[in-house]
C-alpha cells in the first residue's frame, strides 16, 4: 500500500489507466449509452428553461383571455416531453450503470485471479507483502477502482450539465452562480480530507481484517471443523475473532462519527445558502417585475441542481485525488513479475535433469534451504528422494517444476535452463504435489484436468485407474466417473483423504506427453494395503518415464534405480537400495527403523 502523496503527473497517468480499463470492461451497448449521455446532459437546463416559459405563460393568462391558452398548452407539452425524456434516460442510464458495475467488478476479480495464477511463485509466499496487497486490492482498492471508473464518465457528463446551468442562471444574476458554487467549497474540503484519512486508516486495518478472516475460517471451514469441535476451540476462536473485529470497529466507528458530523455541518451550510439565493431572486423580481415569476421558478429549479452538480463535480474531483491511490494499489498488479508462458510450447525432446551448485532461500526468510546442491538424473531413471522433514526434498521439487528460481547455480533439462522456456519445462513434467488439489467437479474432470489437449476416453482413464487403485473409488460412486465430488457436492459426496490421493495420482499419470513424472509423498494418505498396491503397479504406472519419487516411507525405494538421501539441504548419500543399506549410513538407519512395516511385502 502506498503511503506517499502522488505527483500530479503520476495521478493523471493512473487516472488514464482507470478510464481505459472502464471502457474496456463495458459492453458495446453500454458504450453507446455512455456516448448518448453527453448530449443528454443538457436536459436539466432545457427543463428549467421550459419551466420558466411555462410559468410565465401561466402568469400571462391573467387578463390575456383564452387567446393565450394555446401558448400555455404548447409550453406544457414541451415541458412534459422533456420530463418523460429525462425519466426514460435516467432509467436507461441507471440500468446500464448497475450492469456496468457488475461487469467491472467481475472484470476486476478476473484480473486479481489472473494475477495470483500467473505471478512468479515467490509472491505466493508473501514476497513484497503480496498477501496483504492482494487482499487490499480485492476488498478495498478493486471496489474503489470499479466505483471510480463509473464516476469518471458521470463526472465528465456533469461538467456539461454544470456549464449549461451556469449559462442559464447567469441571465438572472451572476451572483447566484458565484454564491452557489462557493457554497460547495466546504463539502469539497471535507470530502478530500476524509477520503485521504480513510485510505490511510484502511491500509492500517488490513492486518486486523486478515486475522479476523483467518479466525473465522479456522472455526467454520471443513478442514479444521472436526478439530475445533473435538478440542472445544469455538470460545477461543470466537474470542480472537471478536477481539480483532472490535479493534477494527472501534477505529471505523470513531472515523465514521467524525465524518458524519462534519458532513452534516457542510449540508447545513449549503441549505442555508440555497435559501439565501431564493431570497435574492425574490428581491430581483420585486425590483423589476418584468423579470417575471418564471425567473423565480427557474432559479428554484436550477439552483438546487447547480448545487447538486457542483458538489458532485468538486467532491468527485477531490475524491479522485484520494481514490487515485487506491487505483495505484490496484495497478500494482501490473508491476509484478509474471511467469513468461507460451501456450503453444512443446515438451522438451531431451529431458535429462541437472542441478549444478544450487543454493536456495525462501522469500522473506534468511535460512538457506539448499546448499551447493549438484545432481544429475538421466532420461528414464527411476529415482527416490528420501530424508527427514525439512531436509529439502519438496524444495527440490519446487525448483525442478520452476515454481522458484535458485539464489545461485543452475537447473537444466536437456542442457538448457528450465527457466528459458517454463512452458516447455512444465509440459515435459507431470507433477502431483504433496498438497494436491481437490477440485469441486466430477471424478472424470478431477483426472483429465492435467491434460486438456488429450482426447478424453473412459477406457484410457480406467486403464490408468487400475494401476493407481482409483478404479475402486470410481466403481463405488453412484455416477461413476460422472459423480460430482467435493465439499460442495449436491449430494454431499466428498472423498476420503486416501481416495483423493488415488485420484490425484491418476491425474498425474493421465498426462500423456510428459516424459518426467514427479510424485511428492504419493502414499502419505493411503492405508498399507493401498500403498502396497501402488508398489506392485509401480512399473506399469510410470512406464519408461523418468520418475522422481519423494517419500518419507521407504517401502518403495527397493523398486527404483537410485536413491538420493537429503539431509540439511544437501545430498549426503546417492546409490541403490542395496548399496546404501550396505553402507550403514543415514538411509540404512531410516530403513531399519521402518523395516517392520515392509516385511513380507
Amino acid at each position: 500500500m502506498n503511503s506517499e502523496k502522488l505527483s500530479f503527473r503520476e495521478g493523471f497517468r493512473v487516472f488514464g489507466k482507470a478510464l481505459k480499463l472502464s471502457l474496456k470492461a463495458k459492453t458495446a451497448t453500454s458504450v453507446v449509452v455512455t456516448i448518448l449521455g453527453f448530449p443528454l446532459a443538457f436536459i436539466p437546463m432545457l427543463i428549467a428553461t421550459a419551466i420558466r416559459r411555462f410559468s410565465d405563460e401561466v402568469h400571462s393568462l391573467y387578463g390575456a383571455g383564452s387567446a393565450a391558452i394555446a401558448d400555455v398548452l404548447g409550453a406544457f407539452i414541451l415541458l412534459s416531453v422533456l420530463y418523460v425524456l429525462q425519466l426514460t434516460w435516467n432509467s436507461v442510464r441507471n440500468y446500464y450503470a448497475k450492469k456496468d458495475a457488475i461487469n467491472i467488478t467481475s472484470y476486476m476479480k478476473e484480473r486479481i485471479l489472473r494475477c495470483t495464477c500467473n505471478v512468479k511463485y515467490k509472491y505466493i509466499e508473501n514476497h513484497d507483502d503480496f498477501k496483504q496487497r492482494i487482499r487490499f486490492a480485492d476488498t478495498e482498492a478493486g471496489n474503489l477502482v470499479a466505483e471510480s471508473m463509473q464516476n469518471i464518465i458521470a463526472w465528465l457528463q456533469n461538467i456539461i450539465t454544470f456549464i449549461s446551468i451556469i449559462y442559464v442562471l447567469s441571465s438572472v444574476d451572476i451572483w447566484i452562480v458565484v454564491i452557489m458554487v462557493a457554497a460547495c467549497i466546504p463539502a469539497v474540503v471535507i470530502a478530500y480530507k476524509f477520503k485521504d484519512e480513510e485510505y490511510i486508516e484502511k491500509t492500517k486495518w488490513i492486518y486486523e481484517s486478515l486475522m479476523a478472516i483467518a479466525y473465522y475460517f479456522e472455526s467454520t471451514w471443513a478442514t479444521s471443523i472436526n478439530e475445533v469441535r473435538f478440542f472445544k476451540l469455538y470460545p477461543r476462536l470466537k474470542g480472537k475473532f471478536r477481539g480483532m473485529m472490535n479493534r477494527y470497529l472501534v477505529k471505523k466507528n470513531k472515523m465514521t462519527a467524525k465524518h458524519t458530523l462534519w458532513s452534516a455541518v457542510g449540508d447545513l451550510f449549503r441549505n442555508g445558502v440555497f435559501i439565501a439565493v431564493l431570497l435574492i431572486t425574490a428581491a430581483r423580481i420585486f425590483e423589476n417585475p418584468d423579470v417575471g415569476i418564471g425567473a423565480f421558478m427557474l432559479v428554484f429549479t436550477m439552483a438546487g441542481q447547480l448545487q447538486e452538480v457542483s458538489a458532485k463535480i468538486f467532491v468527485t474531483a477531490a475524491q479522485f485525488s484520494s481514490d487515485v491511490r487506491y487505483m495505484q494499489d490496484f495497478f500494482y498488479l501490473d508491476e509484478l513479475e509474471y511467469e513468461l508462458r507460451n501456450p503453444n510450447a512443446l515438451p522438451r525432446a531431451n529431458f535429462d535433469i541437472e542441478f549444478e551448485n544450487v543454493n536456495f532461500t525462501y522469500p522473506n526468510t534468511e535460512r538457506e534451504v539448499l546448499h551447493s546442491l549438484s545432481v544429475r538424473i538421466s532420461e528414464g531413471e527411476k529415482v527416490a528422494i528420501v530424508g527427514e522433514n525439512g531436509s529439502g526434498k519438496s524444495t527440490f521439487v519446487s525448483l525442478l517444476t520452476a515454481m522458484y528460481e535458485p539464489d545461485s547455480g543452475s537447473i537444466k533439462m536437456g542442457g538448457e535452463s528450465i527457466f528459458e522456456n517454463i512452458s516447455s519445462t512444465r509440459k515435459t513434467l507431470s507433477a502431483i504435489f504433496q498438497e494436491f488439489a481437490h477440485y469441486e467437479a466430477t471424478i472424470r474432470e478431477n483426472i483429465t484436468v492435467s491434460d486438456g489437449s488429450r482426447l478424453v476416453r473412459d477406457e484410457n482413464i480406467l486403464k490408468i485407474a487400475r494401476n493407481t487403485g482409483a478404479e475402486d473409488v470410481i466403481s463405488e460412486q453412484p455416477g461413476g466417473l460422472d459423480e460430482v465430488v467435493g465439499s460442495f457436492s449436491p449430494t454431499g459426496n466428498n472423498l476420503s483423504g486416501g481416495q483423493w490421493q488415488k485420484v490425484a495420482i491418476t491425474r498425474g499419470a493421465y498426462r500423456s506427453d510428459a516424459n518426467v513424472m514427479i510424485l511428492d509423498e504419493p502414499t502419505a494418505a493411503l492405508d498399507p494395503l493401498a500403498e502396497a498396491e501402488i508398489y506392485r503397479n509401480f512399473t506399469s504406472l510410470t512406464g519408461d518415464r523418468t520418475t522422481i519419487l519423494i517419500s518419507h516411507r521407504l517401502g518403495i525405494t527397493q523398486l527404483v534405480d537410485r536413491i538420493l538421501v537429503f539431509d540439511g539441504g544437501r545430498i549426503v548419500e546417492d546409490g541403490s537400495h542395496d548399496v546404501l543399506l550396505a553402507q550403514g549410513g543415514l538411509y540404512a538407519k531410516m530403513y531399519k527403523a521402518q523395516a517392520q512395516w515392509y516385511e513380507g511385502q
